[in-house]
């Protein structure tokens, strides 16, 4: 693509900024002296933080990146919005019902509640479920941002990759859980300024302003918000957005240990509750993002692409705003957006990396190869899975570039719908108290059964989440009720 290089100004701001945040989460990075520490900040983190980890975590440079060029991309319009409706509903949802059976235990993990009610070997299955969602997921959000970065500067999709996913495993080495979250809140605050200054740059960019900006897009069809339609192979629609995306956020939030891991934080049951209903503000970065996705439109309708940049983008849509970043922004300005991108990037990648070696270190390494050994020994360990993880997430990252016709955004949002609805199944079995490892195994086959079925129909992957979920409880209880046995929890 026909893109300006960075200048010396963008290069300095870009490292003088990442120096500056891993000295910013070096300087708050607590003791990390134990496990409890390392993976739960000692349970003493201010609930407001943890509530901009969640923010920071759930959108990151995925969706500055991918939500514009869904505006953009032919077709493209603001439906999208309907989808956040569910985000906030999720939220909501786990406040009420879930989050109060885990976090008084005092766990680790959700899967720690599975093992107490349901069993280790049940457990151990949700655990192998939980990595092989977040691998893909992740690997997926780790691409977005190498996309970012290898657009903007210069750098190949491989370098850009390693440079980022070493910065990851050097931030969660510093202080485990704890410099996760304040360098997530840190990221957050950038993120929202630089995606309001491209919003602001765009509407001062355009003679009519905001205006014209919606002429343009209304004239294009661009302005369309709402699709009452109840075909179900239609993904932005209000009823997935309210059904489907509250399903989805309901599973994120209650059993993925990349987002739980952050609730085991708070001092309390009711900051964790605050943490929740702050996460609901996660939206605003998406109408964000949305508006700039019109801004876009209307720039490029009136100043066009020349035509090598309009062929790539039209390939890949997910393109349009590293180009706009460094075609259109003034020098510096340039630099310290790639830089809080990057910056949100890793701070999501640092995220999945803690609650993978978490996992790895305390439930399987601790458990069955290397049991009864001092904390130390445990803490050096689960540094040595954050270098192992962030090395697999990468090369993950590599094989999803060559196979993303879906989208950025379609890709990340779906890829956890093979087996997180298997796990919220469990989850919510647990919660009754009902199941065992043969009614799980079962009822696990009738859920991925379920979701390859959607999938080969071209069911909105957002079904995907509750459907599995839903065939698995169903399945479970039906095989306990035909083979009862002695282990099933009552």
């Amino acid at each position: 693509m026909d893109s300006s290089p960075f200048t010396a100004i963008d290069w300095t701001l870009l490292i003088a900024f990442l120096l500056g945040t891993t000295w910013f989460g070096h300087a708050l990075r607590g003791k990390g002296q134990d496990v409890e520490s390392f993976f739960a900040g000692g349970r003493d983190l201010p609930w407001w933080a943890v509530s901009g980890s969640l923010i920071a975590t759930s959108t990151s440079a995925l969706t500055f990146v991918a939500v514009p060029s869904v505006v953009f991309k032919p077709g493209g319009d603001l439906t999208f919005f309907q989808i956040s409706l569910g985000f906030i509903l999720g939220n909501i949802l786990l406040a009420h019902t879930l989050l109060k059976a885990i976090y008084n235990a005092k766990y680790y993990s959700p899967y720690d509640f599975v093992e107490d009610r349901l069993g280790r070997k049940v457990a151990n299955y949700t655990r192998l479920l939980f990595t092989v969602g977040a691998v893909l997921s992740q690997s997926v959000r780790l691409l977005s941002t190498a996309l970012i970065l290898s657009v903007v500067t210069g750098l190949s999709l491989q370098q850009s990759i390693l440079v980022i996913g070493l910065f990851a495993v050097i931030w969660t080495w510093m202080g485990g859980i704890t410099t996760v979250i304040w360098t997530d809140f840190l990221q957050l605050m950038i993120f929202i300024c630089g995606s309001l200054f491209i919003l602001a740059n765009l509407l001062f960019a355009l003679p009519g302003g905001l205006t014209q900006i919606l002429e343009i897009a209304d004239d294009k069809g661009k302005l369309v918000i709402l699709n009452l339609t109840a075909n179900p192979m239609v993904t932005y629609t209000l009823w997935v957005g309210i059904f489907g995306t509250s399903i989805f956020e309901f599973a994120q939030k209650s059993v993925d240990q990349v987002v739980t891991q952050r609730l085991y934080c708070c001092r309390n049951l009711r900051d964790a509750q605050k943490a929740l209903y702050g996460a609901c503000f996660a939206n605003v970065t998406v109408w964000i993002m949305l508006a700039v996705g019109i801004g876009l439109v209307a720039f490029f309708e009136v100043n066009p692409l020349p035509a090598e940049a309009a062929a790539q983008i039209a390939a890949e849509p997910d393109r349009v705003v590293p180009y706009y970043i460094v075609n259109h922004l003034p020098v510096g300005i340039s630099g310290l957006l790639v830089a809080s991108l990057f910056a949100a990037g890793i701070s999501t990648l640092d995220s999945a990396l803690s609650a993978l070696s978490q996992t790895t270190t305390t439930n399987l390494l601790r458990t069955y190869i290397f049991p009864n050994r001092p904390d130390r020994f445990y803490l050096k360990l689960s540094k040595g899975c954050v270098l192992f993880w962030g090395i697999t997430l990468s090369i993950i990252a590599l094989l999803f570039n060559s196979t993303k016709e879906l989208g950025l955004l379609d890709m990340g949002l779906s890829v956890p719908g093979y087996v997180y609805g298997s796990i919220l199944g469990i989850a919510l079995l647990a919660w009754m108290r009902l199941g065992n490892l043969q009614a799980i195994l079962t009822g696990s086959v009738a859920a991925t059964v379920s979701i390859l079925a959607l999938q080969k129909y071209g069911v909105s992957f957002f079904w995907w989440y509750p459907v599995g979920a839903a065939a698995l409880i169903a399945i479970a209880l039906v095989t306990l009720r035909l083979f009862p046995s002695k282990s099933q929890s009552n």
